[in-house]
């Protein structure tokens, strides 16, 4: 994104209204254009991977491709794109997770315009400030386990089907849970 370039956001979430109160609020953003719009979790990847915006705007509840899948494939599809998790939640194992699977941000869905507006730009221009950077890429620090008990709770899967899938105990995936979590940042209270 250029200085003078506009930021191209989509916006993801299954409730009409609140996709066109953000619109809306997106709207009043002369910086700010809305390029696609999408109601699940596939039509979100479909739309992203089409539109090639700079930020998604993320609904964590949706029918159709989880929340984690969506992120994950949105990245590897359009590495560019930010996501910007929208939730009603303050749960910090899930914002942990979420930010392990590549989320850029949190905005709770209460906020007013200025902080989406705001949450908006500060992605946007820290993406930016990325790309132009000359940085090797980071090795992950989740081992090769962790990113699978990461993959299949971003499928939907309980600890209890994590462990029969991967034939560990239950306390294990916990553990493991507990180490994507220490190694993302947790939601802000």
């Amino acid at each position: 994104m250029s200085d003078n370039a506009r930021i191209r956001a989509v916006i993801a979430d299954d409730h009409d209204l609140f996709r066109d109160g953000m619109r809306a609020m997106l709207a009043a953003a002369a910086d700010i254009e809305v390029v696609g719009e999408a109601a699940d979790g596939y039509s979100a990847l479909d739309t992203t991977i089409a539109a090639s915006p700079d930020v998604l705007l993320l609904d964590v509840e949706m029918p159709g491709l989880p929340v984690l899948s969506t992120i994950t494939r949105v990245l590897a599809e359009s590495p560019h794109t930010r996501v910007i998790i929208v939730t009603m939640h303050r749960d910090r194992v899930l914002g942990g997770h979420l930010l392990a699977a590549g989320a850029s941000a949190f905005i709770s869905k209460s906020s007013t315009s200025a902080e989406l507006i705001d949450a908006v730009r500060r992605v946007a221009a820290a993406a930016s400030s990325t790309r132009t950077k000359t940085a090797p890429p980071s090795e992950s620090v989740l081992s090769q386990r962790e990113r699978e008990v990461l993959r299949l709770i971003g499928e939907g899967l309980s600890n209890h089907a994590i462990s029969q899938r991967l034939s560990i105990t239950i306390g294990t995936v916990k553990r493991h849970n507990t180490h994507i979590f220490a190694n993302g940042n947790p939601l802000e209270p």
